[in-house]
Protein backbone atom coordinates (compact mmCIF):
# COMPACT_ATOMS: atom_id res chain seq x y z
CA UNK A 1 0.00 0.00 0.00
CA UNK A 2 1.31 3.01 -0.68
CA UNK A 3 -0.85 5.21 1.76
CA UNK A 4 -0.21 8.84 1.37
CA UNK A 5 1.78 8.53 -1.48
CA UNK A 6 3.43 11.89 -1.20
CA UNK A 7 0.44 13.83 -0.77
CA UNK A 8 1.10 16.81 1.82
CA UNK A 9 -0.81 16.44 5.49
CA UNK A 10 -1.04 19.13 8.08
CA UNK A 11 -1.38 18.42 11.56
CA UNK A 12 -1.96 21.54 13.94
CA UNK A 13 -0.78 19.43 16.84
CA UNK A 14 1.09 21.22 19.55
CA UNK A 15 2.39 19.05 22.65
CA UNK A 16 3.23 16.08 20.67
CA UNK A 17 4.09 17.39 16.89
CA UNK A 18 7.43 16.05 17.29
CA UNK A 19 5.78 12.48 17.30
CA UNK A 20 2.97 13.66 14.48
CA UNK A 21 5.80 14.51 12.10
CA UNK A 22 7.06 11.39 12.46
CA UNK A 23 4.08 9.28 12.13
CA UNK A 24 3.46 11.37 8.94
CA UNK A 25 6.61 10.57 7.25
CA UNK A 26 6.38 6.48 8.93
CA UNK A 27 3.05 6.71 6.69
CA UNK A 28 5.05 8.39 2.85
CA UNK A 29 3.28 11.86 3.73
CA UNK A 30 4.96 15.21 3.58
CA UNK A 31 4.61 16.87 7.31
CA UNK A 32 3.50 20.18 7.94
CA UNK A 33 3.11 20.57 11.50
CA UNK A 34 2.08 23.81 12.44
CA UNK A 35 1.42 24.35 16.57
CA UNK A 36 -1.99 25.83 17.06
CA UNK A 37 -2.44 26.55 20.42
CA UNK A 38 -0.66 26.36 24.71
CA UNK A 39 -1.83 25.46 27.35
CA UNK A 40 -2.39 28.86 29.98
CA UNK A 41 -2.53 28.13 33.13
CA UNK A 42 -4.96 29.87 35.47
CA UNK A 43 -5.16 31.46 38.86
CA UNK A 44 -7.07 28.91 41.27
CA UNK A 45 -6.91 30.22 44.30
CA UNK A 46 -10.60 31.80 44.23
CA UNK A 47 -12.26 28.50 42.88
CA UNK A 48 -10.04 26.54 44.96
CA UNK A 49 -10.48 28.49 47.96
CA UNK A 50 -15.25 28.04 47.51
CA UNK A 51 -14.29 24.31 46.29
CA UNK A 52 -12.96 23.67 49.79
CA UNK A 53 -16.16 25.48 51.43
CA UNK A 54 -18.50 23.29 49.38
CA UNK A 55 -16.70 20.81 50.08
CA UNK A 56 -16.60 21.24 53.92
CA UNK A 57 -20.08 22.10 53.56
CA UNK A 58 -20.80 18.84 51.44
CA UNK A 59 -22.23 20.40 49.41
CA UNK A 60 -20.63 19.33 46.17
CA UNK A 61 -22.63 16.09 44.40
CA UNK A 62 -20.88 15.40 42.00
CA UNK A 63 -17.54 17.19 39.84
CA UNK A 64 -17.45 16.34 36.15
CA UNK A 65 -13.93 16.06 34.89
CA UNK A 66 -13.78 16.78 30.44
CA UNK A 67 -9.64 16.65 30.45
CA UNK A 68 -7.04 14.41 32.04
CA UNK A 69 -4.76 17.60 31.98
CA UNK A 70 -7.40 20.01 33.77
CA UNK A 71 -8.49 17.09 36.00
CA UNK A 72 -4.71 16.66 36.89
CA UNK A 73 -3.86 20.82 37.45
CA UNK A 74 -6.96 20.95 39.42
CA UNK A 75 -6.71 18.17 42.00
CA UNK A 76 -2.38 18.65 42.66
CA UNK A 77 -3.34 22.38 43.47
CA UNK A 78 -6.00 21.30 45.72
CA UNK A 79 -4.08 18.69 47.55
CA UNK A 80 -1.39 21.14 47.97
CA UNK A 81 -3.61 23.04 49.72
CA UNK A 82 -4.32 19.93 52.17
CA UNK A 83 -4.16 16.29 51.41
CA UNK A 84 -6.96 15.27 53.35
CA UNK A 85 -9.00 17.28 50.51
CA UNK A 86 -8.62 13.55 48.53
CA UNK A 87 -9.90 11.20 51.48
CA UNK A 88 -12.76 13.60 51.42
CA UNK A 89 -13.42 13.37 47.78
CA UNK A 90 -13.66 10.21 47.93
CA UNK A 91 -17.49 10.14 48.95
CA UNK A 92 -17.73 12.45 45.75
CA UNK A 93 -19.02 11.37 42.61
CA UNK A 94 -16.65 11.68 39.47
CA UNK A 95 -18.00 11.79 35.92
CA UNK A 96 -15.38 11.61 33.04
CA UNK A 97 -15.57 12.30 29.59
CA UNK A 98 -13.44 9.89 28.56
CA UNK A 99 -10.55 7.44 29.19
CA UNK A 100 -7.81 10.41 30.27
CA UNK A 101 -9.56 12.19 32.96
CA UNK A 102 -10.57 8.63 34.49
CA UNK A 103 -6.70 8.12 34.40
CA UNK A 104 -5.69 10.95 35.95
CA UNK A 105 -8.89 10.80 38.77
CA UNK A 106 -6.93 7.23 39.44
CA UNK A 107 -3.63 8.48 39.70
CA UNK A 108 -5.01 10.23 42.72
CA UNK A 109 -7.07 7.28 44.35
CA UNK A 110 -10.36 8.41 42.98
CA UNK A 111 -12.93 6.52 40.86
CA UNK A 112 -15.18 7.67 38.36
CA UNK A 113 -17.90 6.97 35.92
CA UNK A 114 -16.88 7.16 32.37
CA UNK A 115 -20.06 8.30 30.34
CA UNK A 116 -20.63 6.21 27.16
CA UNK A 117 -19.37 6.96 23.88
CA UNK A 118 -18.94 9.40 22.19
CA UNK A 119 -17.98 10.70 25.15
CA UNK A 120 -18.95 14.31 24.59
CA UNK A 121 -20.63 17.06 26.80
CA UNK A 122 -24.04 15.76 25.75
CA UNK A 123 -23.32 12.64 27.43
CA UNK A 124 -21.75 14.40 30.99
CA UNK A 125 -25.16 16.61 30.88
CA UNK A 126 -27.11 13.57 30.53
CA UNK A 127 -25.57 11.65 33.15
CA UNK A 128 -25.54 14.57 35.91
CA UNK A 129 -29.09 15.44 34.94
CA UNK A 130 -29.89 11.57 35.29
CA UNK A 131 -27.99 11.11 38.40
CA UNK A 132 -28.47 14.71 40.47
CA UNK A 133 -31.89 16.00 42.08
CA UNK A 134 -33.03 19.62 41.97
CA UNK A 135 -31.15 21.33 43.91
CA UNK A 136 -28.11 19.63 43.76
CA UNK A 137 -24.39 20.99 43.24
CA UNK A 138 -21.56 20.03 39.97
CA UNK A 139 -18.52 20.96 39.81
CA UNK A 140 -17.31 21.10 36.33
CA UNK A 141 -13.92 21.40 35.42
CA UNK A 142 -13.51 23.33 32.33
CA UNK A 143 -11.09 22.14 29.21
CA UNK A 144 -9.66 25.09 27.61
CA UNK A 145 -12.27 26.58 25.99
CA UNK A 146 -15.47 27.44 28.31
CA UNK A 147 -18.30 25.00 29.33
CA UNK A 148 -20.81 25.35 26.26
CA UNK A 149 -23.94 27.38 27.12
CA UNK A 150 -26.19 25.02 25.75
CA UNK A 151 -25.16 22.60 28.45
CA UNK A 152 -25.25 25.01 31.53
CA UNK A 153 -28.89 26.05 29.97
CA UNK A 154 -29.88 22.39 30.24
CA UNK A 155 -28.16 21.73 33.66
CA UNK A 156 -30.43 25.10 34.36
CA UNK A 157 -33.49 23.67 33.26
CA UNK A 158 -32.81 20.27 35.75
CA UNK A 159 -32.64 22.31 38.34
CA UNK A 160 -29.39 21.74 39.10
CA UNK A 161 -26.57 24.56 40.31
CA UNK A 162 -23.29 24.31 38.48
CA UNK A 163 -20.23 26.20 39.16
CA UNK A 164 -17.77 25.94 35.92
CA UNK A 165 -13.99 26.04 36.90
CA UNK A 166 -11.57 27.62 34.27
CA UNK A 167 -8.46 25.06 35.12
CA UNK A 168 -6.87 26.29 32.00
CA UNK A 169 -7.33 28.39 28.81
CA UNK A 170 -5.70 27.52 25.44
CA UNK A 171 -4.13 30.53 23.65
CA UNK A 172 -2.10 30.97 20.51
CA UNK A 173 1.52 29.18 20.53
CA UNK A 174 4.00 31.98 21.79
CA UNK A 175 5.53 31.86 17.97
CA UNK A 176 2.45 32.19 15.39
CA UNK A 177 4.76 32.02 12.28
CA UNK A 178 3.89 28.74 11.56
CA UNK A 179 0.06 28.51 11.94
CA UNK A 180 0.52 31.78 9.82
CA UNK A 181 1.90 29.83 7.33
CA UNK A 182 -0.23 26.87 7.39
CA UNK A 183 -3.65 29.23 6.77
CA UNK A 184 -1.78 30.85 3.81
CA UNK A 185 -0.37 27.29 2.38
CA UNK A 186 -4.26 25.96 2.59
CA UNK A 187 -5.83 29.22 0.63
CA UNK A 188 -2.89 28.47 -1.89
CA UNK A 189 -4.20 24.90 -2.37
CA UNK A 190 -0.80 23.48 -0.53
CA UNK A 191 -2.12 20.56 2.07
CA UNK A 192 -3.86 17.98 1.20
CA UNK A 193 -5.12 16.34 3.98
CA UNK A 194 -5.98 18.03 7.45
CA UNK A 195 -5.42 15.93 11.04
CA UNK A 196 -7.57 17.35 13.56
CA UNK A 197 -6.45 15.68 17.63
CA UNK A 198 -8.47 18.61 19.11
CA UNK A 199 -11.73 20.73 18.70
CA UNK A 200 -9.53 23.51 19.74
CA UNK A 201 -7.20 23.10 16.93
CA UNK A 202 -9.38 23.91 14.45
CA UNK A 203 -10.97 27.05 16.43
CA UNK A 204 -7.62 28.52 16.98
CA UNK A 205 -7.28 27.89 13.39
CA UNK A 206 -10.02 29.63 11.98
CA UNK A 207 -9.57 32.46 14.86
CA UNK A 208 -6.16 32.80 13.64
CA UNK A 209 -7.39 32.89 9.89
CA UNK A 210 -9.74 35.62 11.28
CA UNK A 211 -6.87 37.73 12.72
CA UNK A 212 -5.09 37.72 8.95
CA UNK A 213 -8.57 38.90 7.47
CA UNK A 214 -8.60 35.46 5.73
CA UNK A 215 -11.22 33.49 7.07
CA UNK A 216 -13.71 33.23 4.31
CA UNK A 217 -10.52 31.96 1.84
CA UNK A 218 -9.33 29.78 4.38
CA UNK A 219 -12.84 27.82 4.69
CA UNK A 220 -12.83 27.74 1.16
CA UNK A 221 -9.28 25.57 1.05
CA UNK A 222 -10.50 23.89 4.30
CA UNK A 223 -13.78 22.14 2.23
CA UNK A 224 -11.32 21.22 -0.91
CA UNK A 225 -9.45 19.22 1.77
CA UNK A 226 -9.83 15.80 3.39
CA UNK A 227 -10.11 16.57 7.24
CA UNK A 228 -9.70 13.26 9.67
CA UNK A 229 -10.74 13.58 13.10
CA UNK A 230 -9.13 11.63 16.09
CA UNK A 231 -12.58 11.50 17.85
CA UNK A 232 -16.38 12.05 18.18
CA UNK A 233 -15.81 15.02 20.52
CA UNK A 234 -13.47 16.58 17.60
CA UNK A 235 -15.57 15.57 15.37
CA UNK A 236 -18.72 17.45 17.06
CA UNK A 237 -16.32 20.77 17.92
CA UNK A 238 -15.55 21.02 14.31
CA UNK A 239 -19.12 20.47 13.00
CA UNK A 240 -19.83 23.07 15.54
CA UNK A 241 -17.38 25.51 13.18
CA UNK A 242 -19.05 24.52 10.01
CA UNK A 243 -16.19 21.71 9.27
CA UNK A 244 -16.93 18.80 7.10
CA UNK A 245 -15.44 15.49 8.19
CA UNK A 246 -14.48 12.77 6.29
CA UNK A 247 -13.10 10.20 8.26
CA UNK A 248 -12.71 9.25 12.11
CA UNK A 249 -10.36 7.07 13.92
CA UNK A 250 -11.79 4.26 15.82
CA UNK A 251 -10.17 3.91 18.04
CA UNK A 252 -9.29 7.20 19.37
CA UNK A 253 -5.74 7.36 19.66
CA UNK A 254 -3.05 9.49 17.14
CA UNK A 255 -1.60 6.86 15.62
CA UNK A 256 -4.79 5.09 14.56
CA UNK A 257 -5.83 9.07 13.51
CA UNK A 258 -2.82 8.78 11.00
CA UNK A 259 -3.12 5.35 9.72
CA UNK A 260 -6.89 6.02 8.88
CA UNK A 261 -5.79 9.29 7.23
CA UNK A 262 -2.72 7.50 5.16
CA UNK A 263 -5.59 4.48 3.96
CA UNK A 264 -8.12 6.19 3.31
CA UNK A 265 -7.40 9.76 3.07
CA UNK A 266 -6.10 9.77 -0.95
CA UNK A 267 -8.88 8.27 -2.16
CA UNK A 268 -11.49 10.77 -0.88
CA UNK A 269 -9.17 13.46 -2.28
CA UNK A 270 -8.72 11.82 -6.03
CA UNK A 271 -12.94 11.45 -5.90
CA UNK A 272 -13.42 14.93 -4.76
CA UNK A 273 -11.12 16.30 -7.54
CA UNK A 274 -12.72 14.06 -10.20
CA UNK A 275 -9.14 12.12 -10.62
CA UNK A 276 -9.96 7.91 -11.57
CA UNK A 277 -7.26 5.41 -11.67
Amino acid sequence: MDWFAGLNVLSLESRRSEEMDTLIRKYGGVPQVAPSMREMKLDLSAPLAQFERDLNAGDIHAVACLTGVGTRMFLKELAARDPQHLETLRGVPFVSRGSKPAQALKAFGLSSTIVPKPSTWHEVQEHLIATLERGQHAVILEYGEAVPTAMLRELGYAGIRVTSVPVYRCAFPQDTAPLARAVRDVILGGPDILLLSSGTQILHFLKYAEKLNLLEEARAGLHRMVVVSIGPACSEAAADLGLRIDLEANPHKMGILVRTAAEHGPAILATRLGRTG
